[in-house]
C-alpha cells in the first residue's frame, strides 16, 4: 500500500527545500547499487535532489536511475564488442580506434567521440572493474586493451 504525504508534510518540505521519494524509489537505487557496485554516484544524486521543484522527487531518482542503467547497457556493449573483435579476428589485443571504429559502425545511432571511447576503455579496465585488460603506451591512442570478463545485465 503506498502512502501520499500529507498536505502539511508536502508543504514543509517545499518551504524547507527537501525532496521525498517513495520506498519504492530507494529500493530501486538499492537494487542498481548492489548489483552493480559503485554504479549509484552519491555526488551526482545529491545534485539530482538538490533540483527545484521540491517535494516529490521519484520522476527525478527514476531519471537518473535510467541514466545509470543506460551507461551500464552502453559498458555492456563495449565490451562484448571487444570480445567479439578479438575473436573474430583471432587477435589478443585491440586498439582504440579499432574498438570506436566498430563501435560507430555497430551503433551508428549513440555516437561517442574518441577520447570518450578511450575513457570508457581505461575505467573497464580498471583493477576495481577487470571487464577488460590494459596494456598502456606511451600515448593514449596507443593503449591496445584485452578481454578478460563480461558485463551481464
Amino acid at each position: 500500500m503506498m502512502r501520499e504525504l500529507t498536505v502539511d508534510a508536502l508543504n514543509v518540505a517545499i518551504e524547507n527545500q527537501m525532496n521525498v521519494i517513495r520506498p519504492e524509489t530507494l529500493q530501486s537505487l538499492v537494487h542498481l547499487q548492489s548489483k552493480y557496485q559503485g554504479s549509484v554516484d552519491l555526488l551526482k544524486l545529491k545534485q539530482c535532489l538538490r533540483q527545484d521543484p521540491y517535494g516529490w522527487a521519484d520522476d527525478k531518482v527514476n531519471s537518473y536511475i535510467d541514466k545509470v542503467k543506460e551507461s551500464i547497457e552502453l559498458r555492456s556493449r563495449i565490451i562484448k564488442l571487444v570480445k567479439r573483435h578479438l575473436e573474430n579476428a583471432r587477435l589478443e589485443l585491440a586498439g582504440v580506434e579499432a574498438i570506436h571504429a566498430l563501435y560507430v559502425s555497430s551503433y551508428p545511432h549513440h555516437f561517442i567521440p574518441l577520447k570518450e571511447m578511450h575513457e570508457i576503455l581505461i575505467e573497464l579496465s580498471s583493477p576495481l572493474t577487470g571487464y577488460l585488460g590494459r596494456i598502456k603506451a606511451s600515448d593514449w591512442r596507443s593503449d591496445r586493451f584485452y578481454y578478460l570478463r563480461d558485463l551481464s545485465l
